[in-house]
């Protein structure tokens, strides 16, 4: 009795390493498609049934977490499966999309140059604004693109007692009439020993030393209940989407581009009794999600090509009413937002597609306000410490 039962544990911990490591049994019907033609019910049963032992299994602590718990460390990363993280270190961008990004810097004058491309019609005119914390506006230019569709401005910072001002930039089609914003509520300068300088976050400090930490890449490419990346309908969205794709890069910016265009914040749910779909099946199923559905799925469709992609948690202004960092919200180990880091090149790239998504459900009613923005697809921690505090990267979510 006692050999039949070892034999039988045994075959257990051998099933449960399968479908942990392998998605042999998720998508049984790939390795065994004669079986799925003449058993489709099972082979389905089956995929739901190694779906749910997953689910079981990657919330089981391995023994060598369970010590490093017990002695209040953290576990270990081997050398081996450190990602190497070329930060780019104080740049003047806000973010480094190519085809669409802006930078800010003072000129050895003391101009604020202000420059950048975008391919985007709806950014040909741009208008920048020289505010007061107050909301009173100093100074406001307009200006457009060339041929190139790139812009470069140089401005003078107008005679004020003010210490510290904030630098906003609208952005339209035509140099007349409606105008969105593209930078808001979250650029200030402040006034320094040598004249006006650009203004670090109050958070910058802690962000980069999260951000510069070693990750494992390995940890970065798991399944987990939420980030279901060997699910075949999410491998199959991936495929489609990256099919043109000849970098990894470009495979990150098709992801963003989809997710933020396909899915819709869910207003509605915020104050519903009911948690909103985070998991990347659900989210794709239903087209709903907040913050931690955009990177639930987006950490999916990235893992699923053998991307490494966090989800990261963290505390960002605008969420509620507040719109700038105070004593209480800089220590803040509270968690109101997810966003993702995806590992392509050498560097860890910053994404927020719940940010670049256009598209919201409001009263029941789905609607979609202007195009997908990049402003936040492969943003500069600098900016992004602005508006975001990391405060820890999921794993087993």
């Amino acid at each position: 009795m006692k050999k039949f039962i070892i034999i039988v544990l045994i075959l257990v911990i051998g099933i449960c390493v399968v479908n942990s490591e392998t998605d042999f049994f998720l998508n049984f019907g790939k390795y065994a498609p004669a079986v799925e033609e003449r058993y489709p019910e099972q082979v389905e049963k089956l995929s739901e049934l190694s779906e749910k032992l997953l689910d079981i299994t990657s919330k089981i602590p391995s023994p060598a977490e369970i010590a490093a718990m017990i002695k209040h460390e953290e576990l270990p990363i081997d050398p081996s499966d450190v990602a190497v993280n070329a930060y780019i270190e104080n740049s003047p961008m806000l973010s480094f999309y190519p085809s669409e990004n802006i930078g800010m810097m003072f000129t050895e004058s003391g101009e604020l140059d202000i420059f950048g491309i975008t391919a985007s019609t709806d950014k040909s005119n741009l208008i920048a604004c020289v505010n007061t914390l107050g909301g009173e506006t100093l100074e406001q230019t307009s200006f457009s693109v060339d041929g190139m569709r790139e812009f470069n401005k140089l401005i003078d910072i107008p005679e004020t007692e003010e210490n510290e001002l904030e630098i906003t930039i609208y952005t339209g089609s035509r140099p007349y009439g409606e105008f969105a914003s593209w930078v808001y509520n979250y650029v200030y300068i402040e006034r320094g020993e040598n004249g006006w300088q650009l203004k670090n976050s109050p958070v910058y400090d802690n962000n980069k030393a999260l951000f510069e930490k070693e990750k494992s890449t390995s940890e970065a490419l798991k399944r987990t209940p939420s980030i279901q990346s060997e699910s075949s309908g999410i491998k199959s969205i991936a495929e489609q989407l990256s099919q043109n794709c000849t970098t990894d890069y470009e495979k990150l910016l098709a992801f963003h581009d989809w997710v933020c265009a396909y899915i819709y914040y869910d207003i509605d749910s915020l104050n519903a009794p009911e948690t909103p779909p985070y998991e990347a099946e659900e989210v794709v199923r239903s087209r709903k999600a907040v913050c931690l559905g955009y990177a639930t799925l987006y950490a999916a469709l990235c893992r699923s090509v053998g991307i490494p992609c966090n989800v990261v948690s963290g505390y960002a202004l605008g969420v509620g009413d507040d719109t700038a960092w105070t004593d209480a919200t800089i220590i803040t180990d509270m968690q109101n937002h997810a966003w993702n880091e995806a590992y392509v090149d050498g560097r860890w790239i910053i994404i927020d597609t719940t940010w670049d998504s256009p598209n919201k459900i409001q009263n029941g009613e789905m609607k979609t306000e202007n195009e997908v923005s990049h402003l936040y697809f492969d943003a500069n921690l600098q900016f992004f410490s602005s508006n975001h505090k990391i405060i820890e990267y999921s794993k087993r979510r």
